[in-house]
């Protein structure tokens, strides 16, 4: 009886949701094929996503997640991301492939058309409205340029933000403060994202009041707690001295304060085209500003002017594709009110599906381009005589390589070819280098193409290491006696 009562209600769902499914099917293929593809193209780096995939399976082997930066050290002197590492690490005890966590992050961020939709059906805002925003936070360049790194925290984190808002919205409690702590354990600067979700609970409902103060209190003292004692516990086993985390404004005064949200086109670059793309919805409730302006204020006024960290490239707006989704809902809630937005609700939603269309194919040319760009596919089948290359590396020992081809070793002793210095620090008992002309830079950094190259003439007269494979660009030197 209840197995027939369960088919039924599933049956219902399913014929409810049938779009939103198709469309969160489709989405999941297209991650699903530009990860696995971009990995197999070695356009995947150790810095980030190596450190983030090899970290994780460390856990899932029990051990402390170490990563390199000129010495080995626990990945948690840099950010606290227990919550990536456990999601992942279990899926390492059915398969420990490379690609195992690029197939987990594909099905979870897939999955979010459907949660972020059933936020807006929650709210009760029209179904047109909901598909746009559902379509304009697919496209976002924000969304896209995260995805495009592979594996990181605060891309992982997206489904799970969003369940936390869809908890939220259907006032399920229990299920909304065990991923509050799941969103926090991804990375510390949650917590100032909490702490602002709980100043706009305030001001959501009467009746979310208490859930509020309870939301900023967890929030405040998990932040305080990661950035003066567990992040400084870390620091203190391996340098030796006890520095707390934190960031590092330059604040003179309140006026100097603002100025640094405008100080470079990035910034502003930043803040208009996600607002756009999102039809400027999130600017219509005064309760959404909020969470907003923290994002933008923890990149621009906390952390100094990295143009990677203020613009629209790397895995920075990631978070923010959430807010922006919510505060559009949140806008939307105010608008459909007013019977004169009732009337052109059609007109917005075909502009923005226009706008972040625009956005994708000609200004910022999004990487699910890639996906039509036949060319993108060559290339993955042209790139077998790296995979021989790689293959001839011994995975015994110190193995020391450079920042493309170490995400192949995340799970040996891996040591990242930086410099010279380091390398006759380290000695490592296998180095592999490949410098051939016309790579992309970030496939050396930090070492460069002049660099690798001095370094490859000094190993061919290193008397402790012999030649395992040379031509005119790549080498593979072993130790004689590898400890």
């Amino acid at each position: 009886m209840r197995a027939k009562k369960l088919h039924t209600k599933l049956k219902a769902y399913f014929k409810s949701r049938f779009f939103i499914i198709l469309i969160t099917i489709a989405y999941t293929a297209v991650l699903l094929v530009l990860l696995l593809n971009r990995f197999w193209q070695y356009e995947a780096f150790y810095y980030d996503h190596g450190m983030m995939e090899g970290s994780a399976y460390q856990v899932s082997q029990f051990k402390l997640p170490l990563i390199d930066r000129e010495g080995k050290g626990p990945v948690y002197v840099d950010h606290f991301s227990p919550s990536m590492h456990l999601i992942l690490a279990p899926f390492y005890w059915v398969s420990p492939s490379f690609e195992t966590p690029l197939l987990i992050m594909a099905l979870l961020v897939g999955i979010s058309p459907l949660i972020a939709y059933e936020i807006g059906i929650a709210l009760k805002i029209s179904k047109i409205m909901v598909y746009t925003l559902v379509i304009a936070f697919i496209l976002y360049i924000g969304t896209q340029n995260a995805i495009l790194f592979l594996i990181h925290d605060v891309t992982l984190q997206i489904p799970f933000f969003l369940l936390l808002l869809l908890a939220l919205v259907r006032k399920k409690f229990i299920p909304y403060y065990i991923l509050l702590f799941i969103n926090l354990g991804f990375k510390e600067s949650f917590s100032i994202t909490g702490i602002t979700l709980g100043l706009g609970m305030i001001f959501l409902k009467r009746d979310y009041r208490k859930h509020a103060v309870a939301t900023l209190i967890i929030s405040l003292f998990y932040g305080l707690i990661v950035a003066y004692i567990i992040i400084p516990f870390f620091k203190f086993i391996t340098f030796g001295k006890w520095a707390s985390y934190g960031y590092e404004p330059h604040l003179a005064n309140p006026i100097q304060m603002v100025s640094l949200f405008f100080n470079m086109p990035s910034k502003i670059e930043t803040m208009i085209i996600s607002i756009a793309s999102f039809g400027f919805l999130p600017i219509m409730s005064p309760i959404s500003v909020i969470p907003i302006l923290q994002d933008f204020a923890q990149r621009f006024v906390l952390q100094g002017n990295t143009p990677l960290r203020t613009g629209l490239n790397l895995y920075y707006n990631a978070n923010l594709a959430v807010i922006l989704l919510f505060g559009s809902y949140l806008g939307l809630r105010v608008l459909e009110k007013r019977e004169l937005y009732r009337k052109i609700l059609i007109l917005h939603a075909s502009a923005i599906i226009v706008t972040v269309l625009i956005f994708h194919r000609f200004v910022y040319h999004g990487p699910y381009g890639l996906l039509y760009n036949r060319d993108f596919f060559k290339i993955t089948r042209n790139l077998k005589f790296i995979d021989d290359f790689v293959n001839k590396i011994p995975r015994s020992g110190k193995i020391m390589t450079q920042n493309n081809l170490a995400v192949r070793f995340t799970h040996n002793d891996l040591y990242i070819l930086s410099s010279k210095e380091y390398f006759q620090k380290i000695r490592p008992d296998t180095i592999a280098m490949d410098f051939r002309p016309g790579q992309n830079i970030n496939n050396f950094w930090p070492m460069t193409e002049e660099k690798m190259k001095n370094l490859y003439d000094i190993l061919l007269n290193d008397p402790d290491y012999n030649v395992l494979y040379k031509d005119d660009y790549r080498g593979i030197f072993v130790k004689h006696n590898p400890q």
